[in-house]
C-alpha cells in the first residue's frame, strides 16, 4: 500500500498502526514518527513564516472570509506517486488541508487521481472520535487488530488516570486552557475532556465545543484557578514564551495570581491522536500542588 498523509495527526495514527513504510509523502508539518522526516512534502502553507499571533489570526480570518484555502496541495506530486490512500481531515480549516481543498486540487478534470485511490477524511472531535478515526484507518489498511490494541491501551490509560484523579484531583478547581493568546481562544474539541479526565473543571469550554475567541474580561469572569497555555501549532519552548506574555498582561496582573503553565501543544493537545491521553495525564501532573516542571510542560514561578 502507498499512502499520502496530509496532516500530522494522520501520520501519527498511521505510525501507531505500523504503516510508516507505506507512507510516500506527508504534509510539511509532519514530524512524528521520526522516520517520516525527509519524506516528500505534499503540502505547503500560505501563511508567511515569522508572523505574530495577532498577524496570523488576521491572515486566517481574511482567508476564511474569502473562502480561500490556507494550504497548497502539490497535486502533481501526489498524482505521480499513485497512492492507494490519501488521508486528510474535516474538522478544522486552520490546522490542515480540508477535503474541499483535496477535491478541488486532485479531482479536477485536468488533475485526476487513479480511480482506485481513496480519500479518507478524519473527523474526530472527541477522544472517542479519535478512536473511531483510528478504527477507520485500521479497516482501510488491514490493520484493525493493531488499532483495537492501541485503543484498548489508551482506554486503560484514561481509566488509570481517572482513578488517580479521583484521589488527587479537585473537580472544583477550574483550569483556563488557552489555545491562542492574541486574541485569547478557549479550549475546543477534546481539550475539555482532557481537563475532566485530569480531575479538574474547564473554566470555559465543554467537551465537543469549538474553540472561540475570548475577551480577557470573559477570562476574568470565569474565575480560573490556573491557566494553561497550549497555543495550537507550537511546542513547549514557544508556549513558554507565550505563557510569559500572558503573565505580564495588564488584563490579568490586577487580579490573577495563580499558576500559569506552558505545554507542548503540538505533541499532547493540538493534534487528534492517542497522545491526548498523555496530555490529560500531564494536566494532572502539572496542576498538582506539588508540581514541578516535567517533560512536556513548564510552570512559571510567580
Amino acid at each position: 500500500m502507498r499512502i499520502v498523509s496530509l496532516l500530522p495527526s494522520a501520520t501519527e495514527l498511521l505510525g501507531v498502526l505500523g504503516l510508516e513504510r507505506a507512507l510516500v509523502a506527508v504534509s510539511h508539518e509532519c514530524d512524528t514518527p521520526a522516520s517520516v522526516v525527509g519524506l516528500p512534502h505534499a503540502t505547503s502553507s500560505r501563511i508567511s513564516v515569522g508572523l505574530s499571533q495577532l498577524e496570523i489570526n488576521e491572515v486566517v480570518a481574511a482567508a476564511v472570509r474569502a473562502a480561500e484555502p490556507l494550504y497548497k496541495v502539490d497535486a502533481d506530486l501526489i498524482r505521480s506517486l499513485e497512492p492507494d490512500l490519501v488521508v486528510t481531515q474535516g474538522i478544522c480549516d486552520v490546522c490542515a488541508v480540508t477535503p474541499e481543498t483535496i477535491e478541488a486540487s486532485l479531482r479536477g478534470t485536468a488533475c485526476r487521481l487513479p480511480a482506485g485511490t481513496e480519500i479518507c477524511s478524519l473527523t474526530g472531535t472527541s477522544i472517542e472520535g479519535i478512536f473511531s478515526d483510528l478504527r477507520r484507518l485500521g479497516a482501510l489498511t488491514g490493520t484493525s487488530s493493531r488499532a483495537e490494541e492501541a485503543i484498548t491501551q489508551a482506554r486503560g490509560g484514561l481509566e488509570s488516570l481517572q482513578r488517580t484523579s479521583a484521589s488527587g484531583g479537585d473537580p472544583r478547581r477550574k483550569l483556563m486552557m488557552l489555545e491562542w493568546i492574541d486574541p485569547a481562544y478557549s479550549p475546543g474539541h477534546w481539550v475539555p475532556e482532557q481537563i475532566e479526565h485530569a480531575g479538574f473543571r474547564s473554566a470555559i469550554g465543554s467537551p465537543g465545543d469549538h474553540s472561540r475567541a475570548l475577551s480577557w474580561s470573559e477570562v476574568r469572569a470565569a474565575e480560573p484557578d490556573a491557566i494553561g497555555v497550549i497555543c495550537c501549532g507550537y511546542g513547549l519552548t514557544d508556549n513558554l514564551d507565550f505563557a510569559r506574555d500572558v503573565g505580564q498582561r495588564a488584563e490579568l496582573a490586577s487580579w490573577f495570581d495563580g499558576p500559569i503553565v506552558a505545554f507542548d501543544a503540538n505533541r499532547y493537545f493540538s493534534r487528534p491522536t492517542l497522545a491526548v491521553v498523555q496530555g490529560a495525564a500531564l494536566l494532572a501532573e502539572a496542576f498538582r500542588g506539588d508540581a514541578v516542571d516535567g517533560e512536556g510542560f513548564a510552570q512559571l514561578r510567580r
